[in-house]
């Protein structure tokens, strides 16, 4: 008898999709509202494109992001505070939040960016808001940041070889950006997953996304015209409801490993995944998951800064939380069978 499919791991090329309207597709929802949008061949290298334009004072990061991002981010960075909800937890970003600063909140998991920012950044309209969307499949307009930039991330979020699509109404103050073809890059991967017939083969799959990632960067590299083409034709609204459809069959039974922030993340458009808390021993869980065919994200191993201080939450979610994948590629019957997987190998 054959092993089950793998669930979860990097996606493969996204495959054929019935039409959709353009102005229902994946990418007009991101574009939408008359603001500019203008596509990289990943997010950090829109990032790094937007401080070089503006050239902010202070770039302002938070301390539980993914260590890619302070690349973007420039020279004068400062870091502030999320707690376990991922919450703001630092009032030194509004006391020294100066005109023209830049901003980046994070739409964790996919949910909406907590309270306190949103409300920070209707008060300070003079600083530069950035929403990382890099997680974020939909957010609901009721729940965005006024007055940001979106950063959206898709090919964490379908099988798209690559992208970072950076969405702001300031597009047209700003000289356009000049970049140049992007390298085949994670679509040799994509396909290899494609085709993979074992879980050996899955796993060599892997570890090519794997050398690929480490050799990104940020450049002025366009997003490629297929990922560009893909975007364009996939209907979003069946991916999130199927997200969420999964997110409450793991919820119900897994509910008690939640991360303290899933009371966000129950109401959002598109969850990303499921994170949960484990009180010891996380990666030696995820080496029993992967044997047994499920492969979980860590967010993240290497964050902003190397050596979180030891009263911020960064650090602990870094080293002690896992997020379980529920996508649109799974439905009731995988997650029944992921549910079961995390419970035997907690045991």
């Amino acid at each position: 008898m054959s092993a089950a499919p793998a669930i979860g791991g990097f996606f493969g090329l996204h495959g054929p999709t019935g039409g959709v309207a353009p102005d229902r597709s994946l990418l007009a929802a991101w574009t939408a509202g008359g603001a500019g949008w203008v596509g990289f061949h990943n997010a950090r290298s829109a990032l790094g494109w937007l401080v070089r334009s503006l050239r902010p004072p202070v770039v302002w990061l938070p301390r539980y992001l993914c260590r890619d991002m302070r690349e973007a981010a420039g020279n004068s960075v400062r870091l502030y505070d999320v707690d376990a909800g991922l919450r703001l937890a630092d009032r030194a970003l509004a006391a020294d939040l100066a005109a023209g600063d830049l901003v980046v909140t994070v739409a964790y998991f996919g949910a909406p960016v907590c309270d306190d920012l949103r409300q920070l950044a209707a008060r300070r309209a003079d600083a530069v808001w950035v929403e990382d969307r890099a997680q974020a499949l939909l957010v609901d307009a009721a729940d965005a940041v006024p007055g940001a930039w979106h950063l959206y991330s898709p090919r964490k979020l379908l099988g798209v070889a690559d992208g970072g699509i950076l969405v702001g109404s300031g597009l047209n103050r700003l000289p356009p950006p000049e970049l140049a073809a992007p390298p085949p890059g994670h679509a040799e991967a994509a396909e290899l997953r494609v085709r993979a017939a074992d879980r050996a083969e899955l796993a060599a799959a892997y570890r090519r996304y794997l050398e690929i990632e480490r050799g990104q960067g940020v450049a002025d590299l366009a997003l490629s015209e297929a990922s560009a083409a893909t975007l364009a034709r996939v209907d979003p609204e069946p991916l999130a409801a199927r997200r969420r459809a999964n997110l409450a069959v793991v919820d119900a039974a897994l509910g008690d490993l939640a991360a303290p922030f899933a009371e966000r993340l129950r109401r959002s458009a598109a969850p990303f995944g499921y994170p949960v808390c484990v009180p010891a021993g996380r990666d030696a869980l995820v080496g029993r998951l992967a044997e047994a065919g499920v492969f979980c994200a860590v967010h993240w191993r290497a964050l902003v800064e190397d050596a979180p201080p030891a009263w911020s939450v960064a650090g602990r979610l870094s080293a002690g939380m896992l997020t379980l994948p529920i996508d649109h590629r799974y439905g009731e019957h995988e997650m029944a069978r992921l549910v079961d997987v995390v419970r035997r190998c907690l045991a």
